[in-house]
């Protein structure tokens, strides 16, 4: 909706709100009853869904106008969702103390929420898996998902592309669920809470589309062009868990409990990026049908990626980051394959980042895919190999290089060298043959391999090699010509 910046809303103005942006997304807001007066609209028997579906239900609502220009939101008791189709039964939300305030913001229309609690509860059956054609029990799923001292806001934002956002924090969130699966013999209890969750939401939708009305490679091409973008933030405080199944087949327990995190990304024309980092982990899970129980712990963790959307003129980003430290197993699990203490304990290590420039087209390579077209072969520019290492078992390798790309041919043609260094190889392979895990044949083909491609290098059991890339398609490894 439209206004001036500090325009007073009315209880009606929020209500058509309302039915204008479910609109944009092929949603319907509807109500049995609307009674405005003095100020305060009542209404009852709210209804949020696709024309003609089940959807949200909202027994009642009460929208007042505030001396300060803002609307004031109270919620019924009663919201559910109504189940159709195969999964039946019934889901609800419970709120302790939410009330929302509607406010005129940039010219359109901002709703700060609070609550000191909201449950969804969900109580449901789906037909089970059935094996030789009879008909299944069906499965049983319930739970709670709870979030607690919540507040946040929500925006809607008119323009040449118009805005939502969402903003929300809460003390904890947590779940309690069971499932119970008569079928496959299975019952299954978990539960889980996070501490001080944060998650920023932003979507921009052009002006002339609407979201629900995408429905080939090309349209979500066309509305990225027109200014189609979405954006999340996250993070997180740390997370407790676990899981108890009853099962004839895999009866087991599970516990996790990790540290905080956070994590982003972004869709746009330019560029889809996401990243998620964690400080740390530890796993424990035990069965009858295992010899020993297993735990398993790291470090901190790292996740990244970056590439073009829509770069057909001019080179975009591109990178990938995975970082994985301190991985490690307890003792109990070593033994299950290396009795005798043949292989080093040590942590595991992985640290891959790379990075470059290429042009590629990700909506008409989906619509090629769609239609069985051919699709746009992506264009590399330039690769760089950061890092890329690995140490498990007390052995190591390590790997750096760069690389530029000729497109002329229509075939990426490499130009340019790596360099990789390994260290305890040797002493890794004398005991995988100790743990019986790898035969003396099957080594001896390892080291004849290591042999052909890596010279060895000034410490003991280290091994190098350069790789070269060079016009023509020329491959060479230690100056000797391979391709």
């Amino acid at each position: 909706m439209g206004g001036t910046a500090h325009a007073a809303l009315t209880a009606d103005q929020v209500w058509q709100s309302w039915k204008d942006a479910a609109a944009t997304v092929g949603l319907e807001v509807t109500a049995a009853t609307e009674n405005s007066d003095g100020g305060v609209l009542t209404l009852n028997g709210v209804s949020i869904a696709p024309t003609g579906t089940p959807g949200i239900t909202i027994s009642d609502m009460v929208l007042t106008e505030a001396s300060d220009g803002s609307v004031v939101i109270e919620p019924g008791a009663d919201i559910g969702l109504d189940l159709a189709g195969e999964t039946k039964g019934s889901a609800k939300v419970v709120h302790e103390g939410l009330v929302l305030t509607a406010r005129e913001a940039e010219g359109g229309v901002a709703y700060d929420f609070t609550a000191d609690k909201l449950d969804v509860v969900y109580d449901t059956t789906y037909p089970g898996m059935t094996f030789d054609g009879s008909a299944a029990p069906d499965v049983a799923s319930k739970g709670t998902v709870t979030l607690a001292d919540v507040s946040g806001t929500y925006s809607d934002t008119p323009g040449t592309n118009r805005t939502f956002g969402l903003d929300i924090a809460a003390g904890m969130m947590g779940y309690d669920t069971s499932l119970d699966d008569p079928s496959l013999s299975l019952k299954q209890q978990t539960k889980s809470e996070t501490a001080d969750i944060s998650v920023s939401f932003d979507l921009a939708l052009p002006s002339s589309m609407q979201l629900g009305s995408m429905e080939s490679a090309t349209d979500f091409g066309t509305a990225l062009q027109e200014g189609l973008s979405v954006s999340f933030a996250s993070t997180q405080g740390a997370t407790s868990g676990s899981m108890n199944q009853e099962s004839d087949v895999m009866p087991m327990s599970f516990t996790i409990a990790a540290g905080g995190g956070e994590s982003s990304g972004v869709l746009n024309k330019d560029a889809f990026s996401i990243k998620s980092t964690g400080t740390g982990m530890e796993i424990e899970t035990s069965s009858a049908m295992m010899p020993a129980p297993i735990k398993v712990t790291s470090g901190p963790i790292e996740f990244a990626m970056t590439s073009p959307v829509i770069a057909t003129d001019v080179a975009g980003d591109f990178g990938l980051v995975m970082k994985l430290s301190q991985f490690s197993v307890n003792e109990e699990a070593w033994a299950m394959f290396d009795p005798t203490g043949a292989l080093p304990r040590d942590a595991a290590d992985l640290a891959i980042d790379i990075s470059g420039k290429t042009k590629m087209d990700i909506p008409a390579m989906i619509e090629a895919n769609e239609t069985g077209g051919m699709p746009p072969t992506p264009a590399p520019e330039s690769l760089n190999i950061t890092e890329m290492t690995l140490k498990v078992a007390g052995a190591a390798l390590a790997g750096t290089g760069a690389f530029t790309f000729d497109n002329s041919m229509g075939v990426p043609m490499p130009i340019g060298e790596a360099n990789v260094t390994v260290t305890g190889a040797n002493a890794l392979i004398d005991g995988l043959i100790a743990t019986g895990l790898v035969t003396q044949e099957d080594a001896m083909g390892a080291r004849m391999m290591m042999g052909a491609f890596m010279s060895p290098g000034a410490a003991p059991d280290e091994l190098t090699s350069k790789i070269e890339a060079k016009p023509g398609f020329e491959i060479y490894v230690n100056g000797q010509r391979i391709q």
